[in-house]
This record gives structure tokens, sequence and C-alpha cells, in this order.
């Protein structure tokens, strides 16, 4: 195996108010050859890393906590490709993922007190807040997009344990899912009644977009329990 990059940072910080990772390499290159395979098994990304903060001191206040991840214009060998996809029916442009969640989470344990660790018998904290700053799943023609902001009211048997019923909305876009499950039936990769499955699960949860073959969604949590998606109820 041969790697190569044009370097990277690695950051880390751990105290009694938190511990927190910060990773990240550029212009990665990747090649393995080995004997069960008789063609190089080659990968290339412009960046990939992650970040991670948490809070690891009980509080009666809740705290910051953080992850995000990112694997920005990832592509493979052609003779990859051509294992699944020998016609190129599928575009194969860079892919990239990219998530950034941040939040607030109360600790009810100091959990690297050894001690306090030992003595715990359920999670160690209880999630108040989750923002999502920024979704993106971008592969094979399609693209995925989110944003929203949820808080919990950390209600007794909620609709999340431990955190209670979540309020707030996420908003979602998608672009090319259809043509995307059009050209895995196509292909074989992907039987006609699970993209059926798919296409009436995405017409319940969403509505058509502004382009075509795009559709988009609002999921919305009331504070009275209810979710919503697009103004219809599903709970």
């Amino acid at each position: 195996m041969n790697t190569t990059s044009q370097g990277g940072d690695f950051g880390f910080k751990m105290s009694a108010n938190g511990l927190a990772y910060d990773v990240a390499q550029r212009d990665v290159n990747i090649g393995v050859t080995m004997e069960m395979m008789p063609f190089p098994f080659e990968i290339k990304m412009a960046e990939s890393g992650f970040n991670l903060a948490m809070p690891v001191s009980k509080s009666d206040e809740a705290q910051d906590f953080a992850f995000g991840l990112n694997l920005s214009d990832f592509t493979m060998s052609d003779i990859i490709w051509s294992m699944f996809d020998p016609a190129a029916q599928l575009p194969r442009d860079p892919a990239t993922v990219v998530l950034d969640l941040t939040g607030k989470v109360k600790m009810l344990v100091d959990w690297m007190n050894p001690e306090a660790a030992a003595q715990m018998t359920g999670s160690p904290g209880e999630v108040k807040a989750v923002n999502l700053g920024t979704l993106l799943v971008s592969a094979a023609g399609a693209k995925l997009e989110g944003a929203g902001d949820i808080t919990f009211d950390g209600a007794a048997g909620g609709l999340v344990p431990g955190a209670g019923n979540p309020i707030g909305d996420v908003d979602l876009a998608l672009a090319g899912g259809n043509t995307l499950l059009d050209k895995l039936v196509a292909m074989g990769l992907l039987p006609q009644d699970q993209a059926m499955g798919a296409r009436m699960m995405m017409g319940l949860f969403t509505v058509p977009g502004d382009a075509p073959d795009t559709l988009k969604s609002k999921i919305e949590f009331t504070p009275d329990g209810q979710i919503l998606a697009n103004g219809q109820r599903l709970r």
C-alpha cells in the first residue's frame, strides 16, 4: 500500500472543560495491490477529515458539543468503477460527503472519572439541542442537502428516550434521486420492487422541487408532539 498527501493538521485538546479532536489531510492518494486482486485499488480525495468536541464533566447546565465530517472530491480508478458499472451508466464525478453537527448536552456524570464511569448505568448525558448546520451527500449524479435546528423538551416518556420530544424543523433537498434509481435498476444493482418502495417513501415525505428531478421536504416537530412533513401530519 502506498499513500501520499500534501500534508494535514492534527489538533487535540483535553481538560476539565472538554475533549476535542480536529484532524484534516489534503490531496490524499491511496494505492493498494493485493494478491487476490488482479488490479491496483486506487482512490483519491481532495480533503478528508473530522472534528469532535464534547464535554466530559458533570454539570447542571447544558454544554456545547460538535461533530463534523468532510470527505471532499472522492474519486476511484476506472478499473474499480468497471467492476459494477462496466457500461459507465453512472456519472463518475467526484463524490463529496460533508456533515456539520453542533448542539447542547447536559452531562450527568464525570464519564472520564473511572469510579463514576463504573457506576454509570444509562446514558452519560441528555441531549438538549441539535443544529444540523450542513448535510451534503453528492455522488453518482445525485445530491442530498439538509439543514435544521431541533431542541428537546426533556419530557419523561417522550419520543426520544432520555431527551423528550423534539421541537423544531429540518429542511431537506434531493436532486437526481429518481434518475439514480432508474440507473441502479437498469444495472441490476437494485430490484424493481425496492426502487418502487423507495419512490413511495419519497412521495410520502417530499414534494416536487423547482427543477426537474428535484424533491424537497420540511420535517417539523411541534411543541404538542406532532410530526409534519410539508404540512401533512405523520404523527
